[in-house]
């Protein structure tokens, strides 16, 4: 694949010029990571790409075909940039029900139809649950190229349909970092929760969730980690994926391998229930409650 001169992760080039030189890119990727600029001029480029009639796709985009230059000029009627029509720009159900009735058209120049869904990591979860069909069962000539920050503020339904290629750190300003870092400390404050004897204590340290689901899957995801790094530290491991090192040592010192284990299936149960409890605020009693009648 030709990246036009642009300077970009070098792991992100070598995986993602092996999968389309190859012929093995997926029909739908994540772009995440990085800045907003840098995942959009990519995923124009990739765009132009997949529409290149360029025989070698080491080539590809040639930028001298046809097809290169309206890409270029942003008039190629194959691909299709969807952005939010709301007044946040959000991609929202309706504009996702457009694309999947769109998507069963056949090109009308290309070979391949290219949908860019920029800022993927805004959409609510009715859209997302809109976009699962498409994705499940798409046309054999369609491409989709997710934008988002990061991929963890995506259903995991749409997670598992498409291949993520990160492009490199999140910036400091961006929405996901600080949302990353906000998980981060909620999480220790769970952790730290759990130690406690006072189920009014991890009520009141859940009760922050209840305007924030984004927020609370994150959070738990991350006490996941932190259980999994306390039980780690009680066998003498001592390389941690968690953010939160201190609060795993907490729990390593104050819980038997049994009772991390206990909390870390009431937690894996939450997670996955996010998505399916119909009453957020019934699913943050019902963690409470079996954290402190389980554990």
């Amino acid at each position: 694949m030709n990246f036009e001169n642009r300077e970009y992760d070098v792991k992100f080039k070598e995986l993602i010029s092996s999968a389309f030189d190859s012929g093995r890119l997926p029909h739908a990727i994540i772009l995440e990571g990085a800045n907003e600029s840098t995942r959009l001029t990519f995923a124009q480029t990739l765009s132009k790409a997949l529409v290149c009639t360029e025989s070698e796709k080491t080539l590809r985009p040639c930028g001298k075909c046809a097809n290169c230059m309206k890409a270029e000029s942003e008039s190629h009627v194959d691909i299709k940039k969807v952005e939010g029509t709301n007044k946040s720009k959000t991609v929202s159900v309706e504009d996702i029900r457009k694309v999947r009735s769109d998507a069963y058209v056949v090109p009308n120049e290309a070979e391949r139809k290219v949908y860019i869904i920029t800022a993927a990591h805004r959409m609510n979860e009715t859209a997302m649950n809109a976009f699962l069909k498409v994705l499940e069962e798409p046309p054999s000539y369609v491409n989709f190229i997710l934008e988002c920050e990061d991929k963890a503020m995506l259903l995991e339904t749409v997670k598992s349909r498409c291949a993520a290629f990160r492009m490199g750190d999140l910036t400091d300003d961006s929405t996901t970092k600080k949302k990353l870092e906000k998980a981060y400390e909620s999480a220790s404050l769970i952790g730290k929760a759990i130690l406690s004897d006072s189920e009014i204590e991890m009520m009141k340290t859940l009760g922050a969730f209840e305007k924030d689901k984004d927020l609370l899957k994150l959070s738990l995801e991350e006490v996941i980690l932190i259980l999994r790094d306390s039980l780690a530290l009680k066998s003498g491991a001592e390389n941690l994926m968690s953010q939160n090192e201190d609060t795993a040592r907490l729990l390593a010192g104050g819980m038997t391998s049994e009772k991390i284990m206990k909390a870390m299936k009431v937690v894996s149960d939450a997670v996955s229930g996010i998505e399916h409890y119909a009453n957020h605020n019934l699913l943050l009693a019902r963690l409470s409650s079996r954290l402190k009648q389980e554990v």
